[in-house]
C-alpha cells in the first residue's frame, strides 16, 4: 500500500466510514451465522450504540484510515464489570468489534487497531481484555491468538424444536 495508514479514535465525522465497516462485518457474520440481523436494519442504532458504552465505560472506537477513507475500525470498552458471581477478577476490558475492509486486510492493519486498543484500555485501567469471535470465523480467532489471547470459555448452542422429517 502506498499511503499512509493513520489511526485515530473516531467520532461522529466518521460515521459513513463506520457503517460501510459495519455493513461488511455484519453481512460477513451473518453468512457464517444465521442469527444474525441484515445489516441496514441495525446500523444506525448499533453505531450509536457503540458511541454511547464507549461514553459510560471509558471506551473508544479507533478507525484506520487511508487518504481520509476510513478502511477500518476496533471498538474497545475499557472498564466492566462481568457481573459474573463465578470470577474473582470481574472487571475487564473488551473488544466489541473488529474489522478491516477486505481490499486492505492481510496488511496489519487489525493487528495494529487491537495494539491501539489494548493501550487505551490498559491506560484506563483495565489489566484484561476480552474479544468474542464467532466459532466460524477462523481468520479472526487465528489474528487473536497470534496476538497473544487464549481460549477462556467456549459456549455451545443448540437450535430446539421438532426436527426436519419427523412427525
Amino acid at each position: 500500500m502506498t499511503n499512509t495508514i493513520k489511526i485515530r479514535q473516531a467520532d461522529e465525522r466518521d460515521w459513513a466510514g463506520l457503517e460501510a465497516c459495519f455493513d461488511e462485518l455484519q453481512s460477513f457474520e451473518l453468512s457464517i451465522e444465521p442469527n444474525r440481523a441484515e445489516p441496514s436494519l441495525i446500523r444506525n442504532a448499533y453505531i450509536r450504540g457503540l458511541f454511547d458504552e464507549c461514553t459510560k465505560s471509558s471506551g473508544a472506537i479507533f478507525v484506520a484510515e487511508i487518504s481520509n477513507r476510513v478502511i477500518g475500525f476496533v471498538c474497545v470498552l475499557s472498564r466492566l464489570d462481568s457481573e459474573d458471581i463465578l470470577e474473582r477478577d470481574r472487571e475487564h476490558a473488551y473488544v466489541t468489534d473488529l474489522v478491516v475492509l477486505e481490499p486492505y486486510r492481510k496488511a496489519g492493519i487489525a493487528s495494529e487497531l487491537m495494539r491501539v486498543a489494548e493501550a487505551h484500555a490498559f491506560s484506563s485501567g483495565a489489566r484484561r481484555l476480552r474479544v468474542g469471535v464467532l466459532a466460524m470465523n477462523t481468520a479472526a480467532h487465528n489474528l487473536y491468538r497470534q496476538l497473544g489471547y487464549r481460549d477462556r470459555e467456549i459456549v455451545l448452542e443448540k437450535t430446539l424444536g421438532p426436527t426436519q422429517g419427523t412427525t
